[in-house]
């Protein structure tokens, strides 16, 4: 099954590392995860600043709150410390999946 997953707020850098992660957790996955546009998007991956936002205008998709390593775990469902570490980003992807409908 394949579910697309979209980007937004995080530095050029950060959502580079990421994008490119997805190729290798791809694999180790129960679902292929593809980079897709916010309004095709299964999934929103935001900055932990942008979330309130990203929750509030698009509240029928789950969003990953992406937050420094150095502060506090934001209080949300999904939550991703950046720097990506593979673990990390393996058990954040597998939640949602679960999560899903369908």
């Amino acid at each position: 099954m394949n579910r697309k997953i979209s980007v937004s707020g995080l530095t050029h850098d950060s959502a580079s590392a990421f994008v490119s992660m997805m190729g290798i957790i791809n694999g180790r996955c129960s679902v292929i995860w593809e980079n897709a546009d916010p309004g095709q998007a299964d999934v929103l991956l935001v900055t932990a600043k942008e979330g309130r936002r990203a929750t509030t205008s698009q509240s029928d998709k789950p969003c990953i709150l992406v937050y420094p390593s150095s502060q506090d775990r934001p209080d949300a469902p999904f939550t991703l410390s950046h720097p990506f570490r593979a673990m990390n980003m393996i058990r954040v992807l597998e939640d949602v999946a679960r999560a899903l409908p369908g």
